[in-house]
């Protein structure tokens, strides 16, 4: 309907060198341009970096989205929590005056802020609820345990079906629609709801034009972007820092540290010296603080290759927004970590990236010599899935109901 107000729940978003920040700027520019009303509410933290949006992004939820390091949580604590994310939501409801014309789109979930929503719709009743697209960005977990890794996977498993199955029964099938962003997760969403499970488009930005690519004689690659986060492999990556510069002195170097990114905190001497590494080598270049969505799409489209240098046992089951990010680029290679998400990924779709083993310098060494010498252009294989998740996010979103 195109008088409907589009509200988007996302905890999750809590800086805006995210996927998150990526998704709600692009969903705004969108909306703008069509002259469609979206708002997006999203973590409290975010106050701390919030740029000018107009009022269309607000910090609003104090309850986290991330708990206990992506482990299960104990069930009282899970409740209580759930207990908070409801009376939060029943404040967003009042503060909007959210009704059945209304669109409501959960960005981010746990089982815990599934269960929230339940209950708020479930007080609501079925008639004067808003229509609810849920986005599964995270693991549904398994109804198999194979081993003892599988256990927690389980965990989630049994905890999603439980909150999933009672938020699916809060509203008529005709105003709910469950949505995911790859093969993987559809199949482990389906097997938790009766409902059928979407692939929703992964891109937020489509492919601009590279302006002088082509004409350079050294390659660039980017070995790391976004939020500072430990599992994002960040220790190997700052070790081995000088290590590739010296290997690779006709490759040029460039990293991103925000240092408006929480995760800073543990990196105290961080900045410092990769100040120091700009100034020793002219291979490499380190770039700071926030990038506006203007800077963030002009540095990936000033490189052939970036680095996923994920932790297996974190990113297993983990997806990753810098991967579509150079999904949706025709001369931009991945060179990521075995054993995650981001490697059976580029296997299904039939991707050239390059893969070396976590925490080990001589596999990534090999891998990004293969890359360089390499040539400079992305194997394109439309499959009807790949062309699902590259069309644009925010036009799918604006297009439902």
């Amino acid at each position: 309907m195109a008088d409907s107000r589009y509200f988007v729940i996302d905890p999750g978003f809590e800086d805006f060198d995210s996927h998150h920040g990526v998704v709600a700027e692009a969903l705004l520019q969108y909306s703008h341009s069509r002259g469609r009303p979206v708002t997006v509410l999203a973590s409290q933290k975010l106050a701390t970096s919030l740029k000018d949006v107009e009022g269309k992004i607000i910090p609003f939820f104090a309850t986290p989205c991330y708990t206990n390091n992506l482990e299960p949580l104990p069930a009282a604590k899970e409740n209580q929590l759930a207990e908070d994310f409801q009376r939060e939501l029943s404040h967003f409801f009042l503060k909007f005056n959210i009704n059945e014309d209304d669109v409501v789109v959960l960005h981010t979930g746990f089982s815990h802020l599934f269960l929230g929503l339940a209950k708020v719709l479930n007080n609501i009743g079925k008639q004067h609820a808003p229509r609810l697209i849920v986005c599964g960005m995270f693991d549904p977990g398994s109804m198999l345990i194979d081993s003892i890794d599988e256990i927690s996977r389980f965990s989630w498993f049994i905890k999603n079906r439980l909150s999933l199955t009672y938020l699916e029964n809060t509203l008529p099938s005709e105003k709910i629609m469950f949505a995911t962003s790859c093969n993987e997760y559809k199949f482990g969403y389906q097997a938790l709801l009766n409902s059928p499970v979407f692939i929703h488009p992964a891109i937020n930005y489509q492919p601009t034009k590279r302006v002088g690519v082509g004409h350079k004689d050294k390659k660039a690659l980017l070995l790391f972007v976004g939020s500072v986060k430990k599992d994002k492999g960040i220790d190997f990556i700052f070790r081995n820092l000088e290590c590739l510069f010296k290997e690779f002195p006709n490759v040029d170097f460039v990293l991103h540290w925000n240092t408006n990114s929480p995760g800073v905190r543990g990196y105290k001497d961080a900045e410092s010296k990769l100040n120091s590494l700009s100034h020793q080598f002219n291979n490499f270049e380190a770039l700071f603080g926030t990038l506006s969505t203007k800077r963030y799409e002009l540095l990936f489209d000033s490189v052939q290759g970036v680095v996923a240098s994920y932790v297996p046992s974190s990113y297993r089951h983990k997806t990753s927004g810098i991967f579509w990010d150079v999904l949706r680029r025709t001369d931009c290679n991945l060179l990521c970590s075995n054993g995650t998400w981001l490697e059976r990924e580029s296997s299904s779709l039939g991707e050239r990236a390059y893969f070396f083993d976590y925490g080990d310098i001589d596999s990534m060494i090999r891998a990004i010599s293969e890359w360089e010498y390499s040539e400079n252009v992305v194997e394109v294989n439309p499959t009807a899935y790949k062309e699902i998740i590259c069309k644009s996010f925010s036009e799918w979103v604006l297009s439902q109901f």
